[in-house]
């Protein structure tokens, strides 16, 4: 791995504007010093078990999409993207041959009168008696000839004939064209022969990426899209070139295309039979949050575009004609971006991979071997180091794979990696890394002798100051940065794609291989205290290739910070908070998992967030290293930027460049602030504090909100919109209500507790400066109108709007956001049943040490290190206020709605089992999928369905009773996506006693 340097500001590199605002160009900045003593280099996890070797080295492709081979040849088949497809022999010396260019020798593209030429060619296999019958199947997509992103019947399977020929070419005359649905943005279109003798071809939803399935397809079922198709192709259907098998699961089911053997995929990329069990496998490349992989069944729905994985999309539409099902795999877009789908591995080469569904992802270049047990996930190990943009798996004859890189077009295998253990030098602890000590400091008039400073930066390390920092639930931090050598940022004028990063998206800023961005955080624990104690220290560290996170716990004497594990931790601290009764709390930190700080600092928000141009386009009188002149130009002068045109010709960081890119703004802080001071704070906050994830591509999830601050007030997506996921009980909400900032969702989420809550990452607590600001520019928006004051508003706390008003910072006088909540009117709240008025408050109340409940945001990781009791968890778990017998049975105990727990335990682990309590919808079985039952005269039921036919819709509801409706009187019967467990179960329980019940059940084997 190569060096890591950090980028940091030193005591004397860097100078800020006075209070003066001093004419920049006045101000010179001290020479620039190198840092020279970086400790952080590579990784503190063992490399990987394999690496990639290239299989064919006198072979490139170009952009190739697709790897097939064909019975009784030991030969393998590359396509290209536009439309070659060529055939290797399987050696090391071979070289390539042409099979088919169907831009040159396609014979029917005049049969389509809206296509212009070929674009694609996606999917290529031979018949399983290729041998005796010559025949192989190819898909392809085509152009049209307007600028429509859809062409009807622009994706087709042909059947070619092969003539048998050393090397074999295919005959172009031979086209037979057996099947077209639509083309356009996500086609899917691979193929490949069942166990059974079947062609399984895969479709995705023709739509671009936004919006989500754009034609609404993805559980229509009277389309071929966004499906898994079954069909036979050595028998013909009447006005076919094939049969629809008798068995394919929707056969005579009205308004469903009967070749449809699986649907609910959003752009499945690569698919593959198990060659031993027979199963088939797909990846399905996801939309904001997550890619898919699924283990197909006949008939199964996998989601799509009501759900993206676990997560609703569009969950208000008419699911299919089958209940969801989970995908097998799961792949959060911290660590994958664009799944590709793989193989069982069944080779010899290497006994350890045998049985294992070894997948990659084209975007982060990461490659895994999933390990299964049943259904169940058990591991899922990295198995090469990331490295090539993996487009298609393939495998020879003898089960061995392959895999193309779509960047470089060579096609790669698996070789063994002779390096072992972990990287012992990888830095344990914060003194290790090189980047602060003790410094000398000499001692001024009456003193004697030097200072010494502790945890200084060291030489080359450099502080800076974010014009507005994120809100951190009141935590304080300081900022660091450092750069080996004379390595200088890169400013993009024009942005653009980077070596080794995401392919689509373009950066504003480069930065050399080595940086790390440093931040230590601390909490302070009276009023009185004049900094607070060091909690945790961040960084991010630049390779070259990747950025990675890692964080540093203090010790609680301050001695030294150690390095946390990958899977995080948490610590409880007792904090000043003068919004509490006796302005103190409990306050749990949580160190982030190595994964969970990219779902921040991601690509599309370009891993850097405070160490941006408009973070440090201004004076910084907290920095004392910065007292004149911009932090931006400074740095530029000391040696730390470069700014470069489109032709990376050096242009000046001036006072017109400063000008022209913008700032953010701090909070107004003034009761009298006008409307675009607030507006100017407003869209800053917004943007540091949620745009990393609410952009395109950054994970905000099934609501489309573009938070930039270049955004227009209009495009962000949240003037006047209705929310999409819940109004909270709020008549006629809207994202952001203009002038009525107590139907603004928006603000309701910032002033909430539990689940719901944004920012949900960094942040459990209200900000009340923040929510003043917002409360006022909300109401700047359409002045004129008058939010609605219901009468006697304490006796309607429960009303959302009413309480919205009495959280702390819009309440009472403005008082600049900080406004303690009256104990009166605590104890009114703390009357209020579980629902969104009390979220509120729910965090104001005092706790009790050991009392506090898990709430609606459990920590998964506090419960699982705890040690639980099974005796206490089984009187919990048959108690009447736990619910849990009224559904389940343990042995003859319990009422048997929902699964039987009595052997749970063996098919899931301990960390599965809590996943199922906390998220009881990511995962339904389909024998106990809910289905909504709808009359035409209104009446509703949601239960298990216990008989449906000519005579009665049944279902059992989660009170076990048995609603019964005769067929006639029914509207609708549509599969539910959530369970009939109900959310937030274990909310009213202790952490112990959520240890104490999954004790019990991780007993029941």
């Amino acid at each position: 791995m190569r060096a890591v340097v950090l980028f940091a500001l030193s005591a004397a590199t860097v100078a800020s504007w006075s209070a003066a605002q001093p004419d920049p160009s006045k101000s010179v900045p001290p020479p620039r010093q190198p840092w020279t003593t970086s400790k952080v280099t590579g990784s503190p996890e063992p490399p990987p078990p394999f690496k990639v070797a290239r299989a064919f080295p006198n072979v490139t492709f170009k952009q190739p999409l697709l790897i097939a081979r064909a019975p009784g040849t030991d030969r393998l088949f590359v396509g290209e993207q536009d439309g070659v497809i060529y055939s290797i022999p399987n050696r090391p010396d071979a070289q390539r041959e042409l099979f088919f260019d169907l831009r040159k020798d396609l014979k029917t593209l005049a049969k389509n009168a809206g296509a212009k030429e070929i674009e694609s060619v996606y999917g290529l296999v031979f018949h399983p008696k290729f041998e005796q019958n010559r025949q192989c199947f190819v898909c392809y997509t085509m152009k049209p000839k307007d600028k429509s992103p859809y062409l009807e019947d622009g994706t087709r399977v042909s059947r070619f004939t092969v003539p048998k020929a050393d090397p074999p070419r295919i005959d172009p005359a031979s086209e037979e064209i057996v099947l077209t649905f639509l083309g356009g943005g996500h086609n899917g279109g691979d193929l490949h022969f069942g166990p059974d003798g079947m062609l399984y071809i895969s479709t995705g939803d023709a739509s671009p990426p936004n919006p989500p399935d754009r034609l609404s397809t993805g559980q229509d079922c009277s389309d071929l899209l966004g499906s898994v198709l079954r069909i036979d192709i050595d028998k013909n259907d009447a006005g076919k070139n094939y049969a629809v098998p008798k068995d394919n699961p929707f056969v005579g089911l009205p308004n469903v295309r009967p070749e449809i053997w699986a649907f609910g995929f959003r752009n499945p990329w690569r698919m593959s039979f198990d060659r031993q069990t027979g199963a088939l496998w797909i990846g399905d490349v996801g939309w904001e949050q997550w890619e898919m992989v699924h283990r197909i069944e006949k008939g199964g729905n996998y989601g799509w575009s009501i759900t993206e994985a676990r997560t609703p999309i569009k969950p208000a539409q008419p699911i299919g004609p089958a209940p969801i099902r989970p995908p097998a795999i799961e792949l959060p877009h911290t660590i994958a971006c664009s799944v590709t789908g793989g193989y069982v591995y069944r080779g010899k080469k290497f006994p350890e991979l045998v049985g294992k569904y070894v997948f990659g992802d084209w975007e982060t270049r990461r490659m895994w071997a999933a390990q299964f047990d049943g259904e169940r996930l058990t591991a899922m190990p990295e198995v090469v180091k990331p490295s090539i943009r993996v487009v298609a798996f393939g495998e020879d004859n003898a089960g061995e794979l392959y895999f193309a890189d779509h960047d470089s077009g060579n096609l790669y295998t698996l070789e063994r990696n002779a390096a072992a253990g972990a990287n012992a030098a990888f830095p344990k602890t914060l003194s290790e890394t090189g980047l602060f000590g003790d410094r000398v400091r000499p001692r001024f008039g009456m003193d004697k002798g030097p200072q010494v400073e502790k945890w200084a930066p060291l030489p080359g390390v450099v502080k800076y100051e974010p014009v507005l920092p994120q809100w951190q639930d009141g935590a304080e931090a300081e900022w660091y940065i450092a750069v080996p050598g004379e390595g200088k940022v890169a400013l993009f004028d024009e942005p653009r794609p980077l070596p080794g990063q995401v392919n689509w998206h373009n950066f504003g800023m480069r930065f050399p291989a080595g940086t790390v961005l440093a931040k230590t955080i601390s909490l302070k624990q009276r009023l009185q205290d004049r900094k607070g104690v060091r909690v945790e220290t961040q960084l991010l560290h630049f390779d070259g290739e990747d950025w990675r996170g890692y964080t540093y716990a203090w010790r609680p004497d301050g001695s030294d910070a150690d390095l946390v594990p990958a899977d995080g931790a948490e610590r409880t601290y007792t904090v000043f908070d003068p919004l509490m009764p006796d302005s103190r709390r409990e306050h749990v930190h949580t160190f982030f998992s190595r994964t969970q700080c990219l779902s921040c600092h991601n690509s599309w928000s370009g891993y850097a967030l405070s160490f941006v141009p408009k973070q440090l386009n201004g004076s910084d009188e907290k920095n004392p290293w910065s007292k004149v002149g911009n932090q931006l130009r400074n740095l530029s002068v000391a040696g730390y930027f470069e700014r470069l045109g489109p032709k990376d010709e050096q242009r000046p960081i001036d006072a017109d460049y400063l000008k022209g890119i913008g700032r953010f703004s701090r909070s107004p802080g003034s009761v009298v602030a006008d409307q675009p001071a607030l507006e100017a704070f407003a869209r800053s906050y917004l943007h540091v504090n949620c745009a990393h994830c609410h952009r395109f591509g950054g994970g905000g999830g099934q609501v489309v909100l573009e938070l930039d601050q270049d955004k227009s007030l209009k495009d962000t997506g949240i003037l006047d919109v209705r929310p999409k996921q819940g109004d909270f009980g709020i008549p006629d909400a809207r994202l952001v209500a203009p002038g009525d900032p107590f139907r603004s969702v928006l603000l309701y989420r910032m002033a909430r507790f539990g689940a719901g809550r944004m920012p949900h990452v960094g942040s459990e607590r209200p900000d009340p400066r923040a929510l003043n600001n917002l409360m006022r520019w909300i109401r700047g928006l359409h002045p004129a109108a008058q939010p609605e004051d219901p009468a006697n508003p304490d006796a309607n706390l429960n009303d959302p709007r009413v309480a919205l008003r009495r959280v702390p910072g819009l309440s009472g006088p403005l008082n600049n956001g900080i406004n303690p909540p009256r104990p009166e009117l605590l104890a009114a709240a703390a009357k209020l049943p579980p629902g969104p008025a009390r979220d509120l408050f729910e965090g104001y109340f005092p706790v009790e040490p050991g009392a506090r409940k898990l709430g609606p945001t459990p920590r998964p990781t506090t419960i699982l290190a705890l040690t639980g009791d099974a005796t206490r968890g089984e009187a919990l778990f048959f108690a009447e206020q736990s619910q849990c017998a009224k559904c389940h049975k343990v042995g003859e105990r319990g009422t048997a709605v929902g699964p039987d727990l009595t052997a749970v335990a063996k098919t899931r682990s301990r960390a599965e089992l809590l996943d199922s309590l906390l998220n009881p919808s990511a995962r339904v079985e389909p024998q106990f999928a809910a289905y909504l039952v709808r009359t035409t005269d209104g009446r509703q039921a949601t239960g298990l369905l216990v008989r449906r036919d000519g005579e009665q819709v049944v279902v059992r509801d989660a009170q076990n009773e048995l609603k019964t409706f005769a067929a006639g009187d029914v509207e609708a019967v549509q599969p539910s996506r959530l369970s009939l467990m109900p959310e937030a179960l274990l909310a009213g329980l202790t952490p112990q006693q959520a240890a104490d019940l999954l004790t019990y059940l991780e007993a029941r084997k």
